[in-house]
């Protein structure tokens, strides 16, 4: 990781390259609805959905910047660099409307080639006023799921949210609702 940092670095400093990873913060006018993985990307389909809430845990946040990436269903962020995760592939930009609800259509995300991890989707979500909340779905039937990241997930602040996927008609859902901190 150390060398290809380094290669970048050189790379951009000659011109040769240019930086290409996308703002991690919505625009104002993001949708609150959007797609992480297009209908024609292989997978299992799943629908994520939340409602960000301020610190109390139950007061909705309108506005709030969602950022949310993961693998595709091989385990690749990008095809040009697999474990690149600076400029994922599968992403979307998203706002919580005046509720405080955000959803997104995507696929169940494999762990990366030839590893244990678990499968994941990442999330950084902030808003005026709060704290910042980065944290990974990871989900309950994966097979290298492990005891001490079930365990981890049940602590508070805990940078893992274990989900449980339900059947859906066209896709599994999941309910994924975000508690930011306070500032």
């Amino acid at each position: 990781m150390l060398y290809q940092a380094i290669v970048v670095a050189a790379l951009l400093a000659a011109g040769l390259a240019e930086a290409r990873e996308p703002s991690r913060l919505a625009p104002k006018d993001a949708p609150s609805r959007g797609e992480v993985a297009p209908a024609s990307e292989p997978g299992e389909r799943l629908v994520v959905s939340g409602t960000v809430y301020a610190a109390d845990g139950r007061t909705p946040v309108a506005g709030a910047s969602l950022y949310v990436y993961q693998t595709d269903a091989r385990g690749h962020y990008r095809l040009d660099d697999p474990m690149g995760n600076q400029n994922p592939r599968l992403f979307a930009l998203l706002r919580s409307d005046a509720r405080g609800s955000y959803s997104y259509r995507t696929i169940r995300p494999a762990s990366y080639p030839g590893t244990r991890v678990v499968q994941h989707i990442h999330y950084e979500v902030t808003a005026a006023g709060h704290g910042t909340r980065i944290f990974e779905i990871v989900f309950e039937d994966d097979p290298v799921i492990t005891e001490e990241v079930r365990r981890r997930a049940k602590e508070p602040g805990s940078i893992y949210s274990l989900r449980k996927v339900e059947p859906g008609r066209d896709a599994g859902r999941v309910t994924q609702d975000v508690v930011l901190p306070a500032r």
